[in-house]
């Protein structure tokens, strides 16, 4: 299942301090405030060293009104929290006075730039039962609404998101907001109400919800796609994958994994009912029964070591979801990931596709993946993906989350951060195999102008309740030059097989070649070779290729003769 919001940052912090009004032991050590935008409210808080019970501090707030509020504390420190209500949007001067034994002793001055600002909620959901209400019968979206936001009349906004909308809304009471959906989420439709459209009012009362319900769309095309990573570890390794389709009724679908030979196949540690494993050699089948809009096929096989295998020791797999046929989005269903052995399988990860060597401009999916791995309920979950700065910040889009979460921008120190925010998401403990782990997806494109050999990291912090930072995997691309400039002479067939290839590639040709070459993505030979000619041109001509030492990735075959050259691709294990 997949449920994703999106969210305004709201927050307006600031910690300040002022100059003290009369100098002594007792004083004014800092102060915070920040707006809540689930009410038309402005909180304070206020901490003062040299504490004594009875102290207060009375407050200025800059509207011609203020309040005393009572310190709380103990071992010469102390504190108090309180709010205040602001009539209208503005910048205000506060002004926070210490009192002790009747007399003033120490006092910050202070602006706070207010703005009133209003959650609202819009819910995208599938309305299975039709009756226009978001139930427990209802199923969630699996992809994204591109929904337009208006504030009286004048667009401000454009927003990605699925299962529901959190958006904060700044404007006088009375403001009307209008979200429109102008991008269907594949295979849906809206259906009620059927125009797409529905308006939200500026009134700073506890945010109700609005309801945006789709129907499946049964004259869409079929888009199945495949979500997961392999993650390597030297005493085993583990595999998740989700598998889900736009499809208005259940579809079957087979998944192939092609692990590496470093490990063999042990068991599916968890698997969505009906779905069931086998593995031949390095290959692993997984058939899958029914999957559709409102069922999401999961499973998570395990894998033993072969031998003793070496840290830092390159491990690729590659995911392969068919049919193809009557499937209008292909490009979801492969992927391949390159990754290196760690100390043990690690459930919290991250992954990247394409990966490896790319070109400017090319559109990265990230998955990060979690599982509660304690004893207990993880109640609350967020994760901060800090991104890097060869990502344009503007092309992101978040396609897939198995769990409710809100998406929320944040930037620190010049960078772009993406808060993935679970609440309550209630994530069951490790006994609970297969109810434990959680996952979200995303899109972004590198920048354009990135120069050759430009490295693209990223890797991200989970944060399960109060506990410790978990820091994922770090994920790697670089720009590279692809060598594909040279004539194709797209009359002659080429083949090689298998593809991908662990040991022993087979290039099998209907033309003549003198030599051919192998390059990687950044253009760097790995190996030319003279190759053995057909008895003509017309005869298929077999040649094998000791490819056991060249480093997992992508590779280029170039194939020259007097014909020309001919360029195909293909990728080392």
């Amino acid at each position: 299942m997949k449920k994703t919001l999106y969210l305004s940052l709201c927050a307006l912090a600031a910690l300040t301090f002022g100059t003290a009004r009369k100098a002594g032991a007792q004083t004014i050590t800092s102060h915070y405030e920040y707006t809540n935008c689930s009410n038309p409210i402005d909180s304070f808080s206020v901490g003062v060293s040299g504490f004594i019970s009875g102290q207060t501090i009375e407050t200025f707030y800059g509207d011609g009104t203020s309040d005393i509020n009572t310190l709380s504390g103990s071992g010469g420190s102390g504190y108090a929290s309180f709010a205040h209500y602001y009539g209208a949007s503005g910048v205000y001067t506060v002004k926070e006075v210490l009192i002790s034994g009747g007399a003033d002793v120490d006092s910050v001055t202070f602006t706070v730039n207010y703005l009133m600002c209003q959650d609202m909620y819009v819910n995208l959901f599938n309305d299975l039962n039709s009756n226009c209400l978001f139930d427990a019968s209802d199923a969630l979206i699996n992809d994204a609404a591109t929904v337009e936001v208006d504030s009286a009349g004048v667009p401000v906004d454009t927003i990605s998101a699925t299962w529901y909308i959190d958006y904060i809304a700044y404007g006088p009471v009375g403001t009307i907001y209008t979200f429109k959906v102008i991008g269907n989420p594949h295979g849906y439709m809206p259906s009620c109400p059927a125009s797409g459209i529905v308006y939200d009012t500026v009134s700073f009362a506890s945010p109700s919800g609005k309801l945006m319900a789709f129907a499946c769309d049964p004259s869409a095309c079929l888009d199945n796609a495949v979500y997961g990573w392999f993650s390597p570890g030297v005493t085993g390794a583990g595999s998740h994958i989700w598998v889900t389709s736009s499809s208005c009724t259940p579809v079957a679908a087979t998944l192939t994994l092609t692990f590496s030979p470093k490990y063999s196949y042990a068991s599916l540690a968890y698997a969505t009912a009906g779905v069931t494993a086998s593995a031949s050699g390095n290959i692993l089948t997984v058939n899958i029964p029914s999957v559709s809009q409102s069922t999401t096929a999961y499973f998570v096989p395990l894998f033993s070591p072969v031998g003793t295998l070496t840290l830092g020791d390159t491990v690729q797999s590659r995911f392969v979801l068919t049919p193809f046929t009557g499937d209008c989005d292909t490009a979801n269903n492969t992927f391949t990931e390159v990754d290196t052995i760690r100390l043990s399988h690690d459930p919290n990860y991250k992954s990247v596709t394409p990966g490896g060597n790319i070109t400017a401009g090319t559109t990265l999916q990230y998955t990060i993946g979690f599982e509660n791995t304690g004893n207990d309920t993880a109640h609350n979950i967020h994760i901060m993906d800090t991104l890097s700065d060869n990502l344009d910040i503007s092309t992101f889009k978040e396609i897939t989350s198995t769990a409710q979460v809100n998406v929320i921008f944040l930037t620190s120190g010049g960078h772009n951060i993406v808060k993935f925010d679970f609440p309550n998401i209630n994530l069951l403990d490790s006994s609970h195999h297969g109810l434990c782990d959680g996952m979200v997806a995303y899109t972004i494109k590198a920048k354009t102008a990135l120069a050759t050999g430009t490295a693209i990291d990223n890797r991200a912090g989970i944060y399960f309740d109060v506990n410790p930072v978990v820091m994922t995997n770090n994920v790697e691309n670089k720009i590279g030059a692809l060598t594909t400039s040279v004539a194709i002479m797209s009359n002659i067939k080429v083949v090689v097989y298998p593809n991908p290839v662990s040991d022993e590639l087979t290039i099998q040709t209907d033309g003549t070649y003198a030599s051919f070459t192998i390059t990687n993505t950044i253009g760097q030979l790995m190996m030319t070779q003279q190759i053995n000619p057909g008895t003509s041109a017309m005869h298929s001509t077999n040649q094998k290729v000791d490819v056991k030492t060249l480093p997992a990735g992508l590779y280029y075959l170039t194939l020259r003769g007097e014909l020309g050259a001919k360029v195909v691709k293909f990728e080392k294990m």
